[in-house]
């Protein structure tokens, strides 16, 4: 008894610090932030009724097996066995019949939630999402926009993640997409597309990450999500929709431009300059961006350049080769050609971080 009564207070405070908000790398990660969402509020509230349920069944056996350590303690005053007790029916069978209630009780708040949050919402904004080893795909369906390890989403609109993996034919491996402190999780599984909605309730930064182990760089596999106004929205999109790049007047970027057609172009997408190919990160937005390597650094000059020089050296087992004979000049060309690739007008990395 003693061992089960240690194994519920392990539990419960595992579950306490799992639901307390944490920083990480100065930013607040809080799984169940109620304000963030109508998804957190519905697991929150599971979560109230199965800790109580946790607390009930912890005093109970700890009161129990503290009662019986005192009651039948040794006194040094014995002179023969105790009288001994050879089971009781009655409560052999209360023992049996509360637990069974308690988890049917929670077994039907369980199912309850699960259907409520499975319910497709009218009307909401469909974003494909893939994951690929090590990075994410976002594909705007409504708007035919594509963009790579940055989400932007309207507050307060519902939106439908429809998730994937891979394509099924790069022998890619499975892997999990949530949103922290908005959404939960969904396997994302080449060849099989699971579903997931949320409407994000508060402006800012969210950080994504990959929560099932998928490789060497699965703890690096994360991404951002820019929640922002419908009309900052309404305006990224337009311009995503809009955007054609043009041929560069600066020199500096005109040698960019040549060197990412002769280096980067067979396998990156930049809309009116290549195509790429779709197993790769679509580059066209590079410039409003707030990271390199899917969500690891803060997308500076300094950051992107060494990305370019040696990524299997910043992040094992991505699939873009080093260029350790690149001069320096030119790996600063192809960083500020890929920065002037942007919608003009939007600045991101100003929101409040969550």
């Amino acid at each position: 008894m003693l061992q089960r009564g240690l194994s519920w207070l392990i539990l419960l405070l595992g579950l306490a610090l799992a639901a307390e908000p944490g920083q990480a790398g100065g930013h607040v990660l809080n799984i169940i932030d109620p304000e963030a969402s109508a998804f957190n509020r519905e697991v929150r509230g599971l979560l109230v009724w199965v800790m109580g349920f946790a607390a009930l069944v912890f005093v109970v056996v700890i009161g129990a097996l503290t009662y019986v350590v005192i009651k039948f303690r040794r006194t040094g005053k014995e002179t023969s066995e105790p009288e001994q007790i050879h089971g009781n029916d009655r409560l052999e069978v209360i023992w049996t019949v509360i637990p069974t209630i308690i988890v049917l009780i929670i077994f039907g708040l369980t199912a309850r939630s699960m259907f409520r949050l499975d319910q497709p919402t009218p009307g909401a904004m469909v974003v494909e999402v893939r994951g690929w080893q090590f990075w994410w795909d976002f594909i705007y369906r409504d708007y035919g926009v594509r963009n790579s390890n940055e989400l932007v989403l309207p507050v307060g609109r519902p939106v439908r993640f429809e998730v994937t993996g891979g394509d099924g034919q790069n022998y890619d491996v499975i892997h999990s997409f949530r949103i922290t402190s908005m959404v939960g999780a969904r396997d994302a599984i080449p060849g099989v597309v699971t579903h997931i909605e949320v409407t994000p309730e508060k402006i800012g930064t969210y950080y994504g990450q990959c929560v099932e182990l998928c490789g060497a760089s699965h703890a690096n596999m994360r991404f951002r999500v820019k929640v922002v106004s419908q009309e900052e929205f309404d305006r990224w999109i337009e311009g995503a929709k809009a955007y054609q790049a043009t041929p560069p007047a600066d020199p500096v970027l005109a040698r960019g431009e040549e060197l990412f057609k002769q280096q980067c172009a067979a396998c990156h997408a930049i809309k009116g300059v290549s195509q790429g190919l779709p197993q790769n990160p679509d580059l066209t937005f590079f410039g409003n961006r707030t990271t390199v390597g899917a969500g690891m650094w803060p997308n500076t000059p300094e950051f992107l350049e060494r990305w370019i020089k040696n990524s299997p050296g910043m992040k094992p087992g991505v699939k873009m080769p080093a260029y350790p004979t690149m001069s320096d000049e030119d790996v600063k060309a192809i960083a500020a050609y890929l920065m002037s690739h942007k919608v003009e007008g939007l600045d991101f990395s100003n929101l409040d971080r969550f």
